[in-house]
């Protein structure tokens, strides 16, 4: 479709606009962003059909040439700190603001991320260093995660993969799926209204240097019964020095940021019967559930992850979280069936 003229693409998204159709799968199936399926039916709705066919094409992107390319990798490969960026690493947005001071050319984030995936360079990028703290801080938890997921739902639409995703915005690939899951079946408004559950909030590179002192000196220094730090026991550190709550999944993250992932437990190791979520399981599990529940002696004519969760354990012995049932149904393509739903 994005081979398909941006005129005829258009028309098409009025026609869908106007029988009714939600954004989120208009930009599917016309192949253009949803900021612009938005912007078109602003204008439909303010305008009339006429006020979009009147829109002139966009020119082609300016492009790189084969110098100031072979300059850009040659930027990105060294430390932001040679252009007076005081971090140790580059983010997509600096690689952006030095393409457009030097060379005069504003790229969006998206784009500047896909040159530098193109040519290998997205190791060079990261997205949670120290030395942004300060600026994050400034901004609520809660609406950083709705920029993020927004911004996470409009790649998946343009058609990136799960995986660049979540190498892009550092989010599990377990939380990209679950929010491509929730677009696909009910639309990028519905991301909209998730709540932010995260920790409250983050702590700064000073906090940071007294925890890893803290820590150094291993937990019975604390008054904890144990030679290595258990993430509950960092979890009431944090909380007593700083009156933050962490979860249990982030406070590892943090202590393995800090270089000392050596002090902790190990995690615990996943049990063997998740082996058992083999091909032959998921094709069983996306047969079972196009089917009505009523089927396997379920009052219902939905799937749920109670019902989902039920008949697997009859079939494979094994009882799985709800969580995992989801991401099941999601590897199965049925993860759009299984609805929130008790009744």
């Amino acid at each position: 479709m994005e081979q398909t003229p941006r005129a005829r693409r258009r028309a098409l998204a009025a026609e869908l606009l106007l029988k009714g159709e939600r954004a989120a799968a208009i930009s599917r199936k016309t192949g253009l962003s949803y900021p612009t399926v938005l912007k078109y039916k602003a204008l439909l709705n303010t305008g009339g059909a006429g006020a979009l066919a009147q829109l002139k094409e966009y020119g082609s992107r300016s492009r790189l040439n084969e110098e100031a390319m072979s300059w850009l990798v040659s930027v990105v490969k060294h430390s932001p700190k040679l252009h007076g960026i005081e971090a140790t690493a580059w983010t997509v947005e600096q690689v952006r603001n030095v393409i457009l001071q030097h060379l005069g050319i504003s790229y969006s984030p998206s784009y500047v991320y896909k040159m530098l995936q193109t040519r290998g360079l997205t190791y060079r990028l990261t997205y949670s260093s120290n030395d942004a703290h300060a600026q994050r801080r400034q901004r609520p938890v809660s609406d950083r995660d709705a920029a993020r997921r927004r911004a996470a739902a409009e790649m998946l639409l343009a058609g990136r993969t799960v995986v660049q995703v979540s190498e892009a915005l550092n989010v599990s690939e377990r939380t990209v799926r679950t929010y491509e899951s929730i677009v696909n079946r009910d639309g990028l408004e519905a991301l909209d209204e998730l709540t932010t559950s995260g920790h409250q909030a983050i702590l700064d590179p000073k906090a940071l240097k007294r925890l890893k002192a803290a820590l150094e000196k291993g937990p019975r220094a604390h008054g904890f019964q144990s030679d290595l730090w258990r993430n509950r026991d960092v979890q009431a550190l944090i909380k007593r020095k700083f009156d933050i709550y962490h979860s249990n999944g982030y406070v590892r993250q943090l202590v393995t940021k800090l270089g000392l992932a050596h002090l902790m437990h190990p995690p615990k190791r996943r049990t063997e019967t998740r082996l058992t979520v083999n091909d032959k399981l998921l094709a069983w599990v996306a047969r079972t559930v196009k089917k009505s529940p009523r089927l396997h002696g379920m009052d219902g004519d939905h799937w749920n992850n109670a019902r989902l969760r039920a008949v697997i354990r009859k079939r494979v012995g094994v009882e799985y979280s709800r969580g995992y049932i989801r991401e099941i149904a999601i590897h199965a393509g049925v993860g759009d069936l299984i609805t929130r739903r008790r009744n």
